[in-house]
């Protein structure tokens, strides 16, 4: 015959903790996805900030002069592909939809990278070395309130002399930020 044994608890003894199935994150990791998370939040604030910047002026009195920016795309010429140590033109296509006309004075760079098309790509163009020519290029754009324009500019992309032969001839997508004025109201 079996005869159970039982320990007596005390009464006023706490309850033995139950085992904790999940695993607990390192300060490592904690510190990663903390900064990610304010990461987040600043990139979204300054979205937010560009869009309402962009799209609120014109709930109110706009003055003539009034600096707007705005980050686009822009592309290289279909009809002029890129080619190792050459220049070709860069076409940018600006959407204003403001109801106020704006006067675009400079293009430069914009944050993000150079993407190939689809066919240089699956080709082996990852990363192509394509950049502006200049720094900084000084234009006059006039868009109208509400339009689409369409613009080019000559000899603004440079690809590296030393570029995979599987990137040249690609057409490429540039992340390009516009700065311009309110024009006349």
């Amino acid at each position: 015959m079996r005869t159970a044994v039982t320990e007596a608890v005390p009464d006023d003894a706490a309850p033995p903790a139950p085992r904790d199935r999940r695993r607990r994150l390192d300060g490592r990791t904690r510190a990663i996805l903390a900064a990610a998370a304010v990461t987040a939040a600043v990139v979204n604030a300054g979205a937010v900030w560009a869009y309402w910047t962009i799209t609120d002026a014109g709930a109110a009195i706009v003055e003539p002069g009034t600096y707007v920016s705005m980050a686009l795309r822009g592309r290289s010429s279909l009809d002029t592909p890129l080619q190792p140590g050459a220049t070709g033109p860069l076409t940018v296509t600006v959407s204003n939809d403001n109801p106020y006309p704006i006067v675009v004075s400079s293009v430069e760079p914009g944050p993000g990278n150079v993407v190939a098309d689809d066919e240089h790509r699956e080709a082996g163009c990852r990363r192509p070395a394509v950049s502006f020519a200049r720094s900084s290029l000084s234009v006059r754009w006039q868009v109208s309130r509400n339009d689409v324009a369409v613009f080019t500019v000559p000899d603004a992309l440079r690809m590296a002399a030393d570029e995979k032969a599987a990137c040249a001839g690609g057409v490429f997508t540039v992340p390009v930020q516009v700065t311009g004025h309110v024009d006349r109201i």
